[in-house]
């Protein structure tokens, strides 16, 4: 059961513990955002499904692929390299101060338009290489599990 208490700040802090779980905690300026993210997460709890986001929603898009270019990048063909690094410049620009967890297909398909990109044409935001190889080690790396 979620314990949902009045912080000092004037914000509701929702605290669930569960046994077998890992007891979660988040602040919310609405006291019904705290009631509903408590409700949810319980039953994502109960159906044995629930993910801690916690690491994914601190950790920045920017933050992700400058790891990744700095230590996978640079193990890899000089060609693919230069490739690489201007693959993520737009997507640096445009997804860079989102979270991990807050990037969706939908923002993808919005920056794909904004580079003159018709929808189809990419399988990914950037193209194949940078998530396809990315993910794994960029996520493993601050304990987000990658794939």
């Amino acid at each position: 059961m979620a314990t949902i208490v009045r912080t000092p700040s004037d914000t509701w802090k929702a605290v669930i513990r569960m046994q077998g779980w890992p007891t979660t905690a988040k602040t919310f300026r609405i006291k019904r955002g705290a009631e509903g993210w408590a409700r949810r997460t319980e039953v994502e709890m109960v159906r044995g499904v629930y993910i801690e986001r916690g690491a994914s929603e601190r950790l920045t898009l920017d933050a992700a692929l400058k790891r990744y270019l700095s230590e996978v990048t640079p193990t890899k063909k000089p060609t693919t390299q230069q490739t690489e690094v201007e693959r993520a410049k737009p997507l640096r620009a445009f997804f860079g101060k989102y979270s991990l967890a807050a990037n969706r297909v939908g923002a993808a398909g919005v920056q794909r338009a904004s580079m003159g990109v018709p929808c189809g044409v990419l399988a990914t935001p950037c193209g194949p290489a940078l998530p396809a190889h990315g993910w794994p080690s960029g996520c493993d790396g601050y304990g987000l599990g990658g794939r």
